[in-house]
């Protein structure tokens, strides 16, 4: 008995490893040379192949974001072609894709240069992504399908040229009717929420375009000189859980002790990975300091529930040095457990 409850458990283990590793569907960090058609890596034309969309030198930025500073960028013309990239099919629940984003110009009418396709179109684009020329400022907007069927949601005219934000846009499948599914878009300037936050940049938004089938393809739009923008673009990461844009992963959820593992590799460049275990759910707080004791950067800061857990900590925009990582956690039953450890970061 003891043998199969302990062969129980590792099953559990492995299942939860293997789940877990799926909830990040495809990461796209352009890290491919600068002159480069993303057409010769797996981006798919499917309007033509005149002015395609090319990676350009050098890649985004944003602290705290795993998939910051890795490679480089694609730039999206005002006067070009479309393309689409395959990822692992979402047909309920929710889906998840974060990018960075930085504006070069703007037209006051605007248009999409981002979308969402199910697995057997090319036209059928949801989850629409825009942006338009408000009184000198940047509008994003968010329709569901069309124009002609769907009303575009548009942020106030808050936002810079030549500032690099971090978008997050969720598609959730509802099963109410076929033409209630909801999109909603998270637009920051600054850091990464720990969890997702209550209230959305701009959603839910809805409309009476009929519901994606599945979410299967991100599609990239050049359009028209009169009304599309020209922007670089990077990082984009397609993942099922909040958590995943943190780079925070479980890997089980058997935690005997609390424990926090030495980060590897280390000495690092630029990315390391950091492991830590919790024996109950509790609080968790995981900080990055330099050598004066600054806080650098939170890398875990919510609740969470007993496992084993990894955390991506991607020290891209930090100059070569050695940096101290510590945690701090604090469970509903009482215990609380603190550990220091040290990182070098070698460039």
């Amino acid at each position: 008995m003891r043998r199969l409850l302990l062969l129980a458990a590792v099953l559990l283990s492995l299942a939860i490893v293997e789940n877990s590793s799926g909830q990040i569907l495809m990461d796209e960090n352009f890290n491919y040379p600068a002159g480069d058609s993303i057409g010769a890596h797996g981006w798919v034309w499917n309007t033509g192949t005149t002015n395609t969309i090319m990676v350009t030198t050098s890649g985004l930025f944003y602290a705290g974001y795993p998939n910051s500073g890795i490679g480089n960028q694609c730039h999206l013309r005002n006067n070009g072609n479309d393309a689409y990239k395959q990822t692992d099919s979402t047909l309920a629940g929710s889906v998840y894709v974060s990018f960075m984003i930085d504006v070069d110009s703007v037209r006051a009418l605007g248009d999409y240069f981002f979308a969402l396709l199910p697995n057997n179109s090319t036209t059928n684009y949801t989850a629409r992504f825009y942006l338009k020329d408000t009184l000198n400022g940047v509008s994003f907007g968010m329709s569901k399908g069309t124009n002609a069927s769907n009303t575009v949601s548009w942020t106030p005219a808050t936002y810079t040229f030549s500032t690099t934000y971090l978008v997050v846009i969720k598609y959730t499948f509802l099963t109410g009717s076929t033409n209630d599914d909801e999109i909603r878009v998270y637009i920051f300037a600054s850091g990464v929420p720990a969890t997702e936050p209550v209230s959305p940049t701009l959603g839910p938004v809805t409309g009476v375009a009929l519901d994606a089938p599945n979410i299967s393809r991100l599609a990239l739009r050049q359009g028209s000189a009169t009304l599309a923008p020209t922007i670089e673009i990077d990082g984009f990461r397609v993942f099922r859980s909040w958590a995943n844009i943190v780079g925070i992963n479980p890997i089980s959820a058997i935690a005997e002790n609390f424990s926090l593992t030495q980060n590897y590799p280390n000495p690092f460049n630029p990315s390391t990975k950091i492991n830590f275990s919790i024996p109950e759910r509790g609080f968790v707080s995981l900080k990055v300091y330099d050598m004066l004791g600054k806080e650098v950067t939170q890398l875990v800061g919510g609740d969470y529930s007993r496992g084993t857990y990894s955390v991506d900590f991607n020290a891209a925009g930090l100059s070569s040095g050695v940096y101290f990582y510590s945690i701090e956690v604090n469970t509903a039953s009482g215990k609380s457990f603190k550990d220091m450890k040290k990182l070098s970061l070698v460039k």
